[in-house]
């Protein structure tokens, strides 16, 4: 079409007509001339003023034609440049492999000045090598016919060999009498560097969720969960599954879900606000959380709100055990600087008062009582000095069951007095274990005491002892008054004690003692029911 537009431009309506015209007269006038040399004349008469007036009428009729048919041709070739030419689309058309008609957008998103330097170039140089043997087949697949014309997305090499994106429209063509395929182009490659920016963003924001140590839910404006991370699962104890369209509050200890609630309602107003709350967790056990919330905004609207919550429980523990090192440390100051001054003036007191008591009589019942009172002063200022400073201790390898067995024989008898009765239950494979023998009697004597004399009314002691992975379990079970959870909470604090004339001192000792040889110990108690003491101590102290 475009070539027959071009060859119309060369010749003109008039000149066609004239030309018409010229032939068409010279023609009846050599005709007259024929038939006059022939003698024809009497057998075929032609006037040839009759025959150049149809010449001159049918040269005009040509002319107004050819002029409608130039102008129709210029419209349709108007039409075809901005259709084609002029077209955003990339157009290829390819025949026998190579290209034989290229638009000026399908030079451009190759890489071409111009569409002629296209023309006759192999096709499949333009096609990335990664999909060399798909375009052949689909090529081949078109041109008989038996393929769809759905587009497809494949990577394309420019002639500067930068890697393209394209969406690509295979269209089977008749071309120039000839079959060809039409390749109907769109440039994605933006779209796909944007596409797969977008999925960057997106896995890296899954995996800062996903794997993020804290728990990340999200809720929707009802404050039922939607979605939460493996630490959310972790923390709680539940599987999302078990958690999925509840809400969150249901997990909270009763004083803390309405703190939660009035959070909640802030966040899915728009605020952003953190608070310090505590959960049961899925086995029963508290959790104490620092707990954020922060609104989900979509397209300036909130669509949702995030709950960050990160587990304090252990900080909580260390700053309780901070704060109980630095107790310790006052009370070891506190001991380094009197204790000394106290047993000096102790030790000649109770010179003075066996001095008196040996001159004075019928005061022998006051001057028990007042010696009996300087040895429990002497006794606690023992306490104060085993605080105060490091003990000189010798590890050796000694058998916890004699141990035990040689405390249990030393206080069998206050035992006995009391009406309670002690049980043994020892494993036979217990190894021996690098410890101080002495320290860890006074440990199970200060241990075996406090259950006698909570024991009021006598009954069983149970001591368990077995082994647990590479650690040592002694169990101490009474069947005592027991203790309050508020009270077990301040066991170990210096001059806590919750007996009448106790000083607090023995359980902080006895725990100094343990951490000496990097075990622990654990109080559960039940009021009415009784106490259950665990002495852990490992195999192996330097692990």
């Amino acid at each position: 079409m475009h070539n027959w537009s071009k060859a119309l431009n060369l010749r003109t309506p008039f000149k066609i007509s004239l030309v018409y015209l010229l032939v068409g007269s010279l023609w009846i006038i050599l005709s007259d001339k024929f038939i006059d040399i022939l003698n024809l004349s009497g057998v075929i008469t032609i006037h040839s003023t009759k025959g150049l007036f149809y010449v001159f009428l049918t040269a005009l009729v040509l002319y107004l034609w050819v002029k409608r048919l130039k102008m129709a041709l210029t419209e349709s070739d108007e039409r075809y440049r901005i259709l084609v030419e002029h077209s955003p689309e990339p157009l290829v058309v390819h025949s026998k492999g190579k290209i034989i008609y290229i638009n000026p957008a399908g030079a451009e998103i190759f890489g071409a000045a111009s569409p002629e330097e296209l023309i006759d170039y192999p096709v499949m140089k333009l096609v990335h090598p990664d999909y060399n043997d798909f375009a052949k087949e689909r090529i081949r697949m078109i041109e008989e016919g038996r393929v769809s014309i759905a587009p497809i997305e494949q990577k394309f090499l420019r002639l500067d060999h930068q890697v393209i994106d394209v969406e690509v429209r295979a269209v089977p063509i008749i071309y120039l009498g000839k079959p060809a395929v039409q390749l109907i182009c769109r440039d994605i490659t933006e779209r796909k560097r944007s596409q797969r920016l977008l999925e960057e963003r997106e896995q890296s924001y899954k995996s800062l969720v996903e794997n993020n140590p804290d728990a990340i839910f999200v809720l929707d404006l009802n404050g039922q969960i939607l979605h939460m991370n493996s630490a959310t699962e972790k923390i709680t104890g539940y599987q999302q599954e078990e958690l999925l369209h509840q809400t969150f509050s249901h997990l909270m200890v009763d004083g803390d879900q309405s703190k939660v609630l009035n959070l909640f309602e802030e966040s899915a107003k728009g605020e952003s606000n953190n608070t310090e709350v505590a959960i049961t967790n899925k086995k029963g056990y508290s959790i104490d959380l620092s707990l954020k919330m922060v609104p989900i905004i979509i397209n300036d609207k909130i669509d949702g709100v995030y709950g960050i919550a990160k587990d304090m429980t252990e900080r909580k523990r260390t700053e309780e055990l901070l704060l109980k090192s630095e107790k310790l440390s006052v009370v070891g100051q506190l001991a380094a600087g009197v204790a000394h001054e106290i047993r000096n003036p102790l030790t000649s007191l109770r010179g003075f008062v066996q001095l008196l008591q040996t001159k004075m009589d019928n005061y022998d019942e006051y001057f028990q009582i007042m010696l009996a009172e300087l040895d429990r002063i002497n006794y606690i200022v023992s306490e104060f000095l085993v605080i105060a400073k490091p003990q000189a201790v010798s590890f050796e390898m000694k058998d916890l069951r004699k141990i035990l067995q040689d405390v249990i024989s030393l206080l069998d008898t206050q035992a006995i007095l009391s009406d309670v009765q002690i049980h043994t239950t020892f494993d036979s494979d217990i190894p021996l274990i690098n410890c101080e023998e002495n320290q860890l009697k006074q440990v199970v004597i200060n241990i075996l005491k406090n259950a006698i004399e909570a024991m009021i009314d006598g009954g069983t002691i149970e001591i368990l002892m077995k082994v647990d992975d590479d650690t040592i379990v002694i169990r101490f079970i009474d069947q005592g008054c027991g203790i309050s959870e508020e009270r077990i909470a301040m066991l170990g604090e210096p001059f806590y004690t919750t007996k009448e004339k106790g000083t607090g001192l023995g359980l902080m000792v006895s725990q100094k003692i343990i951490e000496a040889h990097h075990g622990s110990l654990h109080i559960k108690s039940q009021i009415g029911i009784g106490t259950t003491v665990d002495l852990i101590l490992p195999l192996d102290p330097n692990k």
